[in-house]
């Protein structure tokens, strides 16, 4: 029940559905549960034998903070009325997933996570009226007996559910506006914070153009934290290649956003550089982002939306030639690694 169990306040309990108990799934059900609202979990294979024997079990690494929480799990969805699902899916999942939802009369459809699919195609799936899309700002890794280890913005000095990092979410069309509004308003009661897109789609294209580069140098250099972060070489490729396909994307009319990322394109190489080596270097990065990119599901995906994203922007105008080099890591036949600790190349005041 709500932390408030007034009458007014059981009207706002919602039945959610979330499809895909991943890192992304899993914190979003533990959220929307703790927040009132009658949460079903759905999960397959491994994971829903974990979830059946041992529960929904989260550790926010950087609190130390570990949970326990009481959702219904289930192998597939049974007829219901849901409210709104929450679709956490591998971004090759997604299609599929939404398919298999269409009948559903839910009235909110949320995809939750990475997504360079066809947006249009996806709204005639989902309903136009329905589908909300989204991103949420944290990461993690599912331990070897399914914990879930993750971060989300706080910290042992800063743990306020206000540090929370926030979900960023928007629609595609105004008749999505009444199910963005239900979206928001059970993250309110999770305590999650959101932001809104009025772009949505260029957003999420411009957090792969963010992620897929240093998803690539570190594919290159092994999958090996230390090994990437000394190897600047590793670095420096992947920010020159983040600010190609930036450019290359602006020119195909999808404008940089959030506004912050802007400064990607600003920034000499000098002073860039290392601040992305000592940020990569730190347990949040262990978690977030290596711990992403070398386990077998994430990394299958990063895998998938490079490729897709290396096609989107043949199109576009000029030499991107640090994506081009590590473009390739996305590609099962893929070239030898970058030598430990590489340091060949020049860096740049601009």
């Amino acid at each position: 029940m709500p932390r408030d169990a007034s009458p007014a306040n059981l009207a706002r309990v919602k039945r959610i559905l979330v499809v895909g108990a991943g890192v992304i799934g899993s914190v979003y059900a533990a959220r929307l549960a703790e927040g009132g609202h009658r949460v079903t979990l759905v999960a397959r294979g491994r994971r829903l034998r974990e979830l059946e024997e041992r529960g929904l079990r989260l550790r926010q690494v950087l609190l130390g903070a570990d949970e326990r929480v009481e959702v219904e799990v289930v192998p597939s969805p049974k007829p219901a009325s849901w409210d709104a699902i929450v679709v956490a899916v591998r971004a090759d999942q997604i299609d599929p997933t939404l398919a298999s939802l269409s009948a559903t009369d839910a009235k909110a459809i949320a995809v939750i996570g990475n997504n360079l699919g066809d947006p249009r195609a996806q709204q005639l799936t989902a309903g136009p009226e329905r589908l909300v899309l989204g991103f949420g700002a944290f990461g993690g890794v599912r331990t070897g007996d399914g914990r879930i280890d993750y971060v989300d913005g706080r910290s042992r000095w800063r743990s306020s559910t206000r540090r929370r990092r926030a979900t960023t979410l928007g629609v595609l069309s105004d008749r999505a506006r009444p199910a963005l509004a239900l979206v928001q308003a059970a993250l309110d009661d999770a305590r999650v914070p959101y932001a809104t897109s009025e772009d949505i789609v260029g957003w999420l294209q411009c957090h792969a153009a963010l992620v897929l580069p240093l998803a690539a140098a570190i594919n290159a250099t092994g999958g090996d934290q230390d090994r990437f972060c000394r190897t600047r070489d590793a670095v420096v490729l992947g920010l020159r290649a983040v600010r190609e396909l930036l450019r290359a994307l602006r020119s195909l009319g999808v404008e940089t956003q959030p506004a912050g990322l802007r400064h990607l394109l600003r920034i000499p190489e000098p002073l860039l550089v290392p601040l992305i080596q000592r940020r990569l270097a730190g347990e949040s990065a262990r978690v977030a982002v290596f711990g992403h990119a070398t386990a077998e599901g994430g990394h299958d995906e990063l895998d998938f939306l490079g490729r897709t994203l290396d096609v989107r922007v043949r199109g576009a105008p000029g030499h991107r030639p640090a994506w081009t080099r590590l473009a390739p890591w996305f590609l099962p036949d893929r070239p030898p690694l970058i030598p430990d600790g590489a340091r060949a190349l020049t860096l740049r005041p601009l």
